[in-house]
């Protein structure tokens, strides 16, 4: 008998370690949300409020491009959301993640016909140019706050290169 209630009392600590709890299943459903791509190349960012009451849901503010991806989050409430009444704003942030790295690059100067007088005259036939790559970073992941009866999420996008690198090799000829 002894045996039986250790072991039932196992299992219900062991059920008990790995629950998710209500808060944070809400959390995994609201930090899932992702920032737009067309909204981070055009540089969009801004605040999106939803209101949540009685399992209707009302945009109350928002820019039309991440609306939708904020909607997808609060509707993945699920079976929960007709029992809540809260007041949902996800901060679309873009965070500049890309930074500039120096390069320095060989290249042959002139044609082969110049190369070849170049040669001839004795002086060099290759220069050292030095340039900057720029490199794209990753965004920090989501963050949630919850409260009685609101929710903060802040969804972090990148900001992209401007100049890409066959635009900085044509603009170096």
């Amino acid at each position: 008998m002894r045996l039986i209630g250790t072991s039932i009392l196992t299992w219900l600590l062991a059920g008990a370690a790995f629950a998710q709890t209500a808060e944070d299943a809400l959390k995994s459903n609201l930090t899932s949300v992702s920032y737009s791509s067309l909204a981070e190349s055009a540089r969009i960012q801004g605040d999106v409020r939803l209101m949540l009451h009685d399992g209707v849901i009302t945009v109350v503010s928002g820019h039309p491009l991440l609306t939708p991806f904020a909607l997808a989050g609060v509707k993945g409430f699920g079976s929960a959301q007709s029992q809540m009444n809260l007041d949902v704003t996800y901060h679309f942030v873009l965070v500049d993640t890309a930074r500039s790295v120096p390069t320095v690059e060989t290249v042959k100067r002139g044609n082969a016909f110049e190369r070849a007088l170049l040669r001839v005259l004795g002086m060099k036939t290759e220069k050292v140019v030095h340039g900057y790559r720029c490199e794209e970073g990753v965004a920090p992941g989501s963050d949630v706050k919850v409260n009685d009866t609101a929710i903060e999420v802040w969804v972090y996008g990148r900001t992209r290169c401007l100049q890409t690198n066959s635009a900085t090799l044509v603009a170096r000829r």
